[in-house]
């Protein structure tokens, strides 16, 4: 009891502490308005960083799409093969282990690769859109 009351009082301690965020009210064409400029900001070269171009942007996407889906696959390959020699080496109790470890493994599989395949998708999309 006496703990939860010193967690009641922090928790008062720190909801009063808390710095308090004002909420602006904006209309869609401030919205655009604000956004245009962030965009021309991002494309200009004031400090003399080269701004990325959309080929730069393609390129750095491609590069990281491609190690994550070779890591994936790795991944995959190395946990799958760990699997299969257990499943192979292993008694009764050993094969029943390795069943119930499947279903995540296949489930994760399907949510790695999945998310890649959207990834791929959505960057053709957005290639072809622009």
């Amino acid at each position: 009891m006496k703990i939860k009351r010193i967690l009641y009082i922090l928790m008062i301690i720190a909801i009063i502490l808390a710095p308090i965020s004002s909420v602006r009210a904006t209309t869609a064409g401030e919205v655009v308005n604000d956004g245009k400029s962030f965009i021309e900001k991002g494309t200009t070269n004031a400090d003399g960083i080269k701004a990325f171009g959309k080929d730069e942007l393609k390129e750095i996407s491609n590069t990281i799409y491609n190690v994550l889906l070779v890591v994936g696959i790795v991944i995959a390959v190395i946990l799958g093969a760990i699997m299969g020699v257990k499943f192979i080496i292993e008694g009764a109790e050993g094969k029943a282990e390795v069943q119930k470890a499947l279903i995540p493994y296949v489930i994760g599989c399907v949510v790695v690769f999945g998310a890649f395949a959207i990834w791929r998708i959505v960057v053709t999309i957005l290639q072809d859109a622009t």
